[in-house]
């Protein structure tokens, strides 16, 4: 017998044992709450099956925009690449031709014995010389000093006149010497003493010698200029040890220019000559290394085209027309030979519209009247795709030196309605979203040609 345990009536009473809750019975499961967890579960099976597909349709809607996206961009590379190869084509286009190779000595020097120069006989025989102390050692450096001080040219202005070997010493200084000082001065001196011949207030200078076209023509052959073989240049490397112009072109340049200028005082070059020094001159110009001295070039052409009679002019003008025609590339350098030349004056827009006119003679292949020149541009078809556009470009800006640049329109009507029509039909038959090359460049051409056209 259990002496702790609780009595018979204590295990009746509910205080001490109290009944278990309602809430630990075991529950007893219906049909029904059967059927509304068959329910509830298939519910949840359906909702993730539509999460599952809506998953799905976000990730091939994820892959169409990424095709849409690759699709996009590959277009516009197309554009990109497209776009890229007509401006390459349009840039590949440049003007420029080297005119000098490898330079050359001098193939005649023009330096003579110091001991024949009677300044230097003069200056030993006076009095100043024992303050000097002048002899035939140090004449050399005392004459350039005498130079580049200038004193020289002040000498001569005031003695007026100048003896053969300074004549010859001072322009082979102009020509050869590779001191900068020296060849200014040389160059001052001489177009001082060569444009006193203009002057007509003070007397000219007496000159005993005078230069000559062919030493000035070995000088520029010795700079290594291709004279005879311009037509088989080429555009320079940029790693050419012999592109650029020599040092000594510049007072070359000045030198020409003062001959020219006195040729009615004292004539120099003859019309041939000229010609040549013209040819010359519209050659340099194409070299990229003498943009520096274009407006030099420019004003040595100009006293060029000045110097002839007037009855050696015309013809003068066809011969070097013709002869630049026939020799420059058929490329971007017809167009800068013509624009180079300043059109300043009556003779310089005679000259520009002479050599467009031969330009387009030898394209055109036409050597007859002009309106059967206008008739060949007329009758290009722009809207063929094989149809040169650049050459068209060409033609284009050529006609329009040719006849912009002289009388003609004025002088012949006809020209001036033949004109219209060919710019008519260079701007309507090229679209403005057309991608050739050059397409854009020949419709804004002749778009702005036209508006001179209407207002005239």
């Amino acid at each position: 017998m259990n002496m702790d345990g609780p009595l018979d009536f204590e295990n009746e009473d509910p205080l001490v044992n109290p009944p278990p809750s309602a809430e630990k019975r075991k529950k007893v499961i219906g049909l029904d709450d059967l059927l509304s967890d068959f329910y509830k579960e298939k519910s949840k099976l359906i909702d993730r099956g539509n999460k599952k597909r809506k998953a799905s349709k976000l990730y091939d809607s994820d892959d169409d925009d990424e095709h849409g996206q690759q699709a996009l961009l590959s277009i516009v590379d197309d554009c990109r690449n497209q776009m890229n190869e007509i401006c390459s084509e349009e840039d590949i286009q440049e003007w420029g031709l080297c005119m000098f190779g490898d330079q050359k000595a001098p193939m005649h020097s023009l330096l003579a014995d110091l001991g024949n120069c009677d300044l230097l006989k003069e200056f030993m025989n006076s009095q100043i010389n024992s303050m000097v102390d002048l002899n035939a050692d140090n004449g050399t450096a005392f004459l350039e000093g005498l130079l580049v001080n200038g004193w020289l040219t002040k000498l001569i202005l005031t003695c007026a006149r100048v003896e053969t070997f300074i004549c010859k010493w001072t322009l082979d200084m102009l020509l050869y010497s590779p001191k900068e000082d020296l060849r200014s001065s040389a160059c001052d001196f001489w177009c001082s003493t060569l444009l006193s011949q203009n002057e007509f207030n003070g007397a000219p200078v007496e000159i005993e010698w005078l230069p000559n076209y062919q030493i000035l023509k070995e000088a520029l052959e010795s700079y290594g200029f291709r004279i005879s073989s311009s037509q088989d240049v080429e555009l320079p490397e940029e790693d050419s040890k012999s592109q650029g112009p020599p040092q000594n072109i510049r007072a070359w340049l000045k030198v020409v220019s003062a001959c020219c200028q006195i040729r009615c005082k004292k004539a120099i070059f003859n019309a041939s000559q000229l010609e040549q020094i013209a040819e010359i001159l519209v050659w340099l110009l194409l070299d990229r290394g003498l943009q520096g001295l274009s407006l030099l070039l420019q004003e040595c052409l100009i006293s060029v085209t000045e110097s002839f009679k007037e009855e050696e002019w015309v013809s003068s003008c066809k011969n070097i027309a013709n002869s630049l025609a026939s020799r420059v590339p058929q490329d971007m350098n017809c167009l800068r030979i013509v624009e180079s030349v300043s059109g300043v004056d009556a003779r310089s827009k005679h000259l520009r519209s002479t050599i467009a006119n031969q330009m387009l003679v030898v394209l055109l292949e036409h050597k007859e009247s002009d309106e059967n020149l206008m008739s060949s541009l007329m009758s290009i078809n722009l809207k063929e795709k094989s149809c040169n556009l650049f050459r068209t470009y060409m033609l284009l800006v050529l006609a329009e030196n040719w006849l912009l640049s002289s009388k003609l329109v004025e002088e012949k009507p006809v020209l001036r309605d033949m004109w219209a029509v060919f710019l008519r039909n260079c701007f309507c038959q090229i679209n403005s979203t057309d991608l050739r090359p050059f397409a854009s460049k020949v419709r804004t051409k002749a778009s702005y040609l036209l508006q001179g056209c209407r207002s005239d």
